[in-house]
């Protein structure tokens, strides 16, 4: 097999294009929004128009109590995280070392292959965009939300049959095995932006923090917990084969979503120039996207096993042993849960924004735990990558709230995914420089990302509510 990089670097050179793309259609998209919102703003202003057709609290509730139903909101929202979760770990950690032992890549190939089968997720805001302005007529009635979740499942039995039928050991790298990951991807990014847009249709804003923060975090939490348990004994039945295969079962999940209400097309929630006139003219959603985009800079690459490098941290560390990565891997993510549990509750008592920006400080502080650290440090590895993990958890729990308030219900696929967008955009840049680093000069690396830590914390604290945003507070 040749190398990837080879002498020209096409598929860094690849890497690059693809992350600037979905950088400049993201922006420009943000731009025209901007401007004719402007536009449209001014006009509706001067006329004396009100966006909301009652009290904004009382008109919330009521659109809200259509269709919220917690524990199935709730639940159902867990296991589309679940299988984010799974998916994440089978792919973050699992993936990179079939690449490393089997197909026989280096670390910065397997960074560029990693980086690359996410590009989808860049792509958010505009299936988002989609979902919102193009409901699907289903016997005379607008669906948004449903026909994605179909979609999803079917993305997902489609990858099912590849990995049954196809060798994943003789499959060309570059031409086979990564287009089909990036179909399972694809398939992951459509589930997760329509269960994360039905949650914000769904869920009251004094809620955001248990389902945005705790459900998601929690269901994603337990799915990685089940993905470092489960591969090493699929691995020795049948390869690195079922731990692929076995991801992309849990996908389907996404046809139990299909139990969920469709909201009613009511005034609000109808893709219209006031919602976009009332939603990005306000500096509270550049705020959001800046502390996203700041958010795929900070430690989160490394202090989450989910979060793309984590795998890179423990290669230099305990070396590539399957079996001790499991472990290590198990121990972050059961640290996550009682943070994804006290992150939401914390998040919704106390308020959103405050506990961002608590956490913030305290996850940027410790990334200082690691600046010594050296092969062989196993114990003060799993120790200190755990007590990050709840942090990260925390904080991860309480911005998803908090990115829930500043979405309205009208965008609410766009706008949010939009935020999401940001993270992705900025994972292409982050996989090629935190991955060089990291095999380098480790407390450089992670100096440069406590640091964007603390600036994403400083960033979130200017996010406020608007007009048009779901929520009176933060």
């Amino acid at each position: 097999m040749m190398a990837p990089l080879g002498l020209d670097g096409e598929p860094l050179k690849l890497q690059y294009v693809s992350g600037a793309l979905v950088f400049l259609c993201t922006v420009v998209a943000y731009a025209t929004m901007i401007f004719l919102g402007s536009r449209w703003r001014r006009r509706f202003e001067s006329a004396g128009l009100r966006y909301w057709t009652a009290e904004k609290e009382e008109r919330v509730s009521v659109l809200v109590d259509a269709v919220w139903r917690p524990r199935l909101v709730a639940v159902l929202y867990g296991l589309a995280y679940f299988t984010n979760g799974f998916a994440r770990i089978a792919f973050s950690i699992w993936l990179p070392f079939f690449l490393f032992q089997v197909r026989g890549l280096g670390t910065i190939e397997v960074a560029l292959f990693v980086g690359l089968m996410y590009v989808s997720w860049g792509w958010k805001m505009f299936i988002g965009l989609v979902a919102d302005a193009f409901p699907l007529r289903i016997g005379g009635r607008p669906y948004r939300r449903v026909p994605w979740f179909f979609i999803a499942g079917v993305l997902y039995v489609i990858a099912v049959l590849i990995f049954v039928v196809f060798d994943l050991a003789r499959i060309p790298v570059w031409t086979v095995f990564l287009p089909t990951m990036i179909l399972v991807t694809a398939a992951g990014a459509i589930f997760d932006i329509s269960a994360d847009s039905y949650a914000v249709d769904a869920t009251p804003p004094e809620w955001h923090g248990r389902v945005l923060g705790t459900a998601s975090r929690l269901g994603r939490a337990v799915g990685g917990v089940m993905a470092s348990l489960l591969p090493p004994l699929l691995i020795d039945v049948g390869g690195y084969r079922l731990v692929f295969l076995g991801a992309s079962l849990t996908g389907l999940f996404a046809f139990l979503c299909l139990l969920l209400k469709e909201p009613p097309m009511e005034q609000e929630r109808v893709f219209s120039r006031e919602a976009i006139a009332f939603t990005f003219t306000e500096k509270s959603v550049l705020m959001g996207c800046l502390t996203m985009l700041l958010y795929a800079f900070c430690l989160r690459s490394v202090a989450s096993s989910l979060g793309g490098m984590f795998a890179f941290i423990v290669k230099e560390v305990v070396g590539i042993s399957p079996e001790v990565v499991g472990k290590i891997s198990l121990a972050t993510l059961l640290a996550g849960i009682p943070g994804s549990v006290i992150g939401g509750w914390a998040a919704d008592k106390y308020g959103h924004r405050r506990l961002f920006i608590i956490s913030g400080v305290a996850f940027a502080a410790s990334g200082l735990l690691w600046i010594n650290l050296r092969e062989g440090m196993v114990l003060w590895f799993t120790a200190t990558a755990s007590l990050m993990s709840f942090l990260y958890t925390v904080n991860f729990a309480s911005l998803l709230a908090l990115m829930g308030d500043i979405t309205p219900f009208a965008l609410s696929s766009t706008v949010f995914q939009m935020y999401m967008s940001f993270i992705w955009i900025g994972n292409v840049p982050v996989s090629v420089l935190i991955g060089y680093l990291l095999t380098t000069n480790l407390p450089l690396s992670l100096a440069i990302m406590s640091f964007f830590t603390v600036l994403m914390t400083v960033v979130g604290g200017f996010i406020k509510p608007f007009e048009v945003g779901k929520a009176t507070k933060t």
